[in-house]
């Protein structure tokens, strides 16, 4: 996982802000930092002179954090580097666009690094009762993380059309199974169309305790 968001947010950047100083629209930059697409040469470059890292910082590839210095073409000074990392809050997604598009993050929540040791990860905050059987009330924060695959039995968000569910997994031949853990719901089964498993539930978080 390459460390763009990261020093984007500690610089006090937005994606609009870094979109301009690459040339790029903001939704490139959003892929650049979800992985989704790799980031150019070119980019990789200007992105490493203008935070004053090395490239193998800041695509992942070095755990060892580089002295900062300070530096007019940034509006923000580096955060403290500590052994915990903020993962995005999402709150309600907003329809077209990515679900880690800085307009559905809410805030970030610490967490050790080493738990979340490769990949992309957010919390998600759960609407409504359908997964209460699993003891994921509403209001409860569930990590996820992002993958497009997961096994039968599994708690994935999903993704169809304009709405994201949290639901359990199972997969019946070509057909996608839905499965809500309240008894007052019934299963979905879905067989085409816009759809997109996002990520996997790991953990599951009850504010306040």
């Amino acid at each position: 996982m390459n460390r763009l968001r990261e020093l984007r947010k500690q610089h006090g950047l937005t994606q609009d802000d870094m979109g301009q100083r690459l040339g790029v629209q903001k939704a490139a930059i959003c892929k650049y930092e979800t992985g989704r697409v790799p980031i150019p040469n070119e980019a990789i470059m200007e992105l490493c002179d203008m935070f004053d890292v090395t490239a193998d910082y800041l695509l992942g590839r070095d755990t060892v954090t580089p002295i900062f210095k300070e530096r007019s073409s940034v509006s923000s000074m580096f955060m403290p580097v500590t052994d915990t990392v903020g993962v995005p809050l999402v709150g309600r997604v907003h329809a077209g666009l990515p679900i880690l598009a800085d307009e559905n993050i809410t805030e970030y929540i610490p967490l050790p690094s080493s738990d979340v040791i490769a990949g992309e990860y957010f919390y998600m905050e759960v609407e409504g009762d359908c997964m209460t059987g699993e003891f994921i009330p509403e209001g409860a924060l569930v990590l996820v993380r992002m993958q497009s695959r997961v096994e039968n039995g599994q708690i994935a968000v999903v993704r169809i059309e304009d709405e994201v569910l949290l639901r359990k997994v199972k997969w019946m031949q070509s057909h996608l199974v839905l499965i809500p853990s309240n008894p007052k719901y019934e299963p979905m089964i879905v067989s085409g169309g816009d759809v997109e498993i996002i990520g996997r539930v790991l953990e599951v978080r009850i504010r306040g305790l």
